[in-house]
């Protein structure tokens, strides 16, 4: 913004009313201030329509090119197979837990002592 001493304010002030005297001077004023006010308006408008863009950028809407859904596509088929070896693994893991169960129930069970309290006798 401009800094302007008074005595530079003052001076600026009778060139203005020299060039233009003192009949035109209200109504250039007039004429600044709507100009200034239009300017201001513009300005608003603009800045509102680039928030309003900004926004819908945000939304984050999905690409909806053929590319881009090919892609997607691969990317799902990656995940299920991956699933289905991840079940597999599991099911792997629980026939064996299943085999050590039934071996285990097949073998007798060794007979141990019962414990033996010194104090009881």
């Amino acid at each position: 913004m401009l800094n302007l001493s008074l005595g530079e304010i003052v001076i600026v002030c009778v060139v203005v009313l020299i060039v233009f005297g003192p009949e035109r001077l209200p109504e250039m004023a007039r004429q600044l201030g709507r100009g200034i006010g239009k300017v201001r308006l513009t300005t608003q408008r603009m800045l509102d329509e680039l928030k309003g863009e900004a926004e819908l950028r945000d939304l984050n809407l999905p690409d909806l090119r053929v590319g881009n859904l090919r892609a997607q596509a691969r990317n799902y088929v990656a995940d299920l197979m991956d699933i289905e070896g991840q079940m597999a693994e599991l099911e792997r893991e629980e026939a064996k837990r299943a085999e050590i169960t039934s071996a285990d129930a097949a073998t007798p069970a060794t007979v141990s002592a019962p414990p033996f309290d010194p104090e009881a006798t």
